[in-house]
């Protein structure tokens, strides 16, 4: 079956992508979002096809699994029976302090990932300051080719190393 051929690294690359799905819903956990769709990979309520690669279809699922849990939320939200509780906590943009530790630990490891190689690490800073392409390019003196190269090379590294992660 196609579960038992995934690797340690499609796992934790499908860890990531359910972590990041999951910001910001209060019902349901990354890992939940993970064993669900493989869940329904499994009892063939979602149907692989098999043109595409088995882990880009349980990413698929998975965005397709945060956004009705997204939906769900949104309608709980705007009926009338929402704590205020609820409310309080979602009207936060910040971030909490484990999102805190959790960001730090995660860059501290990009850091030694990335000893050596200014740009890369110059283009993660500029990333984290939410800058744009263009303003991370003049920022670090660089132009389009040297900042698309840099970026594949970030993403390479990173999908190589996914247990940095874990």
């Amino acid at each position: 079956m196609a579960i038992s051929a995934l690797t340690d690294a499609d796992f934790a690359r499908l860890g990531q992508v359910s972590r990041l799905r999951a910001r910001g819903l209060h019902q349901l956990e990354w890992s939940d979002l993970l064993h669900q769709a493989v869940e329904r990979a499994l009892d063939g309520s979602r149907r692989w096809p098999f043109a595409v690669p088995f882990p880009v279809f349980l990413r698929e699922v998975i965005r397709s699994l945060a956004s009705e849990a997204r939906r769900v939320q949104n309608r709980m939200i705007s009926g009338d029976g929402v704590s205020e509780a609820l409310l309080t906590g979602l009207a936060t943009d910040e971030p909490d302090p484990e999102e805190v530790a959790i960001g730090r630990d995660m860059f501290a490891a990009l850091e030694r990932l990335f000893a050596g190689d200014d740009v890369a690490l110059g283009i993660l800073r500029g990333l984290v300051d939410e800058l744009s392409p263009a303003e991370i390019q003049t920022r670090l003196k660089i132009d389009q080719t040297h900042y698309d190269s840099a970026r594949r090379r970030i993403r390479r590294r990173i999908a190589g190393t996914p247990e940095i992660f874990l």
